[in-house]
């Protein structure tokens, strides 16, 4: 008897997340591809308005359905980049988690951030919707230098 290879195991919760850990998986992709080819200010028309860096979330108090569906799309898309073949770090999990925020219309901030590591320069991106870090941690210890918010009109 032939066994065919199954997606089990990729998030527990059933088909419809299997679905979008598909689906976050292909715009890692995308938009690490991006990331490598495209310059920053192409880039950034994807992020939403500049705030500079010392802006806050849109809104902080989301409903408990936009908090439940933020940590959701945080396990997803986190799931995601753990089991891709090129680099899916910050910056890419950021894009993936702000386009999915956005279909969800969940109010969200892409902020960006520097900090001296070993005398080098390191910098980060990550991603916050209310009080919920959806990627990236929630930027303690970094130096926020700009910050990227977007709400549904």
């Amino acid at each position: 008897m032939r066994v065919t290879p199954t997606v089990r195991g990729v998030v527990p919760r059933g088909r419809r997340d299997q679905v979008r850990v598909a689906a976050a998986w292909s715009l890692l992709g995308c938009f690490r591809l991006l990331i490598c080819v495209a310059p920053f200010t192409l880039v950034r028309r994807l992020l939403g308005r500049d705030h500079g860096p010392a802006a806050v979330a849109p809104s902080a108090d989301l409903t408990p359905a936009q908090m439940w569906r933020a940590r959701r799309i945080a396990e997803v898309v986190q799931h995601a980049a753990a089991r891709t073949p090129w680099t899916s770090d910050c910056y890419p999990q950021a894009l993936t988690a702000r386009t999915f925020l956005a279909l969800r219309r969940i109010p969200h901030a892409v902020d960006f951030g520097v900090r001296r590591e070993s005398g080098e320069l390191r910098a980060h991106a990550w991603v916050r919707a209310g009080r919920v870090a959806v990627t990236g941690g929630n930027g303690a210890g970094w130096t926020r230098v700009a910050s990227f918010a977007w709400s549904p009109r």
